[in-house]
């Protein structure tokens, strides 16, 4: 890839974990419903403004808007709620690196899914490393930072709702993506919208800091972003747009450390070790590059005397 799209990448993985310090920020004015809410209709609504601005066809013929509110649930709504929900009882740091796992639910779910890909050996080794990091992250969780082992349980529901939504986009192939996503996100938004009004009630006025946070999150962190996903996907390909799941683990426990003075406990860096482990094995890319160097590199052994002589 050339420079500009590493850039890129590495700037979206860092969006993605900083969302989890815009949620901690949030969860002190709104419910982790209404959290969602007002994140996935800010971000349609900055999509939708990008989508008028570029020109784009903004009917989707073929699809039932139904089917794409059903994608706009678990690739926003739903996650969305679900992290801040986690975030009230675990630090942002071990929630944005339990949302790691997405690539590992993606493969297992997509194992299962009709017509779905097959899991290889090599990706069922990277699951059995990330879910030893989740289980490192679960069974010490309670010792460092004050997170909640169940809730760590509750923050892996996210990764398994965008585990569903990568294979079920699959139907929308051959349709523009941002426009996709725009319609999406109303869907996800309409979605969640009377669900978090019942359970917690007419958000109130933000103040200064919870506006600030909302435009954040909502502009820059989901609309921004996930446009400059689609929009460099035709470019790198979906192999190496995955790779933003290296990085947002690192940026959300960094800026969780930073930002908030949460703990830094040794279970979490070892389970953030061995969910990249797994990554890196789902990925393959570094495993076949250390194969082809050896095999590059391997010198090639002229025959002993006694080979010289049974050749001859």
């Amino acid at each position: 890839m050339a420079l500009r799209y590493w850039l890129v990448l590495l700037s979206i993985g860092t969006a993605f974990g900083a969302s989890f310090a815009f949620n901690a920020v949030l969860l002190h004015s709104y419910g982790p419903l209404t959290v969602s809410t007002l994140r996935v209709a800010i971000g349609a609504a900055g999509c939708w403004a990008f989508v008028l601005a570029t020109g784009r066809r903004r009917t989707l013929t073929g699809v039932g808007f139904a089917e794409i509110a059903i994608l706009g649930v678990f690739q926003f709504a739903a996650p969305f709620a679900i992290l801040p929900l986690a975030q009230q009882h675990v630090t942002s740091s071990t929630a944005g690196i339990a949302n790691a796992l997405t690539p590992v639910a993606t493969v297992l779910v997509a194992h299962f899914w009709p017509g779905g890909e097959r899991a290889t050996a090599a990706k069922l080794w990277g699951c059995a490393l990330g879910v030893a990091g989740i289980a490192l992250l679960t069974m010490r969780g309670a010792e460092a930072g004050g997170s909640d082992p169940r809730f760590v349980l509750v923050a892996l529901a996210a990764p398994f709702c965008y585990g569903i939504a990568l294979n079920f986009v699959r139907r929308f192939a051959g349709l523009d993506p941002v426009v996709l996503i725009a319609w999406a996100m109303t869907g996800g938004a309409l979605a969640i919208a009377p669900v978090a009004l019942s359970v917690e009630g007419l958000p109130a006025m933000p103040d200064l800091q919870a506006a600030a946070a909302l435009v954040t999150i909502g502009i820059g962190l989901t609309s921004a972003t996930f446009i400059a996903m689609y929009s460099i996907l035709p470019a790198v390909g979906a192999t190496n747009l995955s790779l933003v799941t290296f990085v947002a683990p690192i940026s959300a426990t960094f800026l969780g450390v930073l930002a908030f003075g949460e703990a830094l406990g040794l279970h979490q860096l070892g389970g953030m070790a061995l969910i990249l482990a797994g990554l890196l094995t789902i990925d393959g890319r570094l495993l076949r590059a250390l194969v082809h160097r050896r095999a590059v590199t391997m010198p090639i052994r002229e025959p002993g005397a006694f080979e010289t002589e049974r050749l001859s």
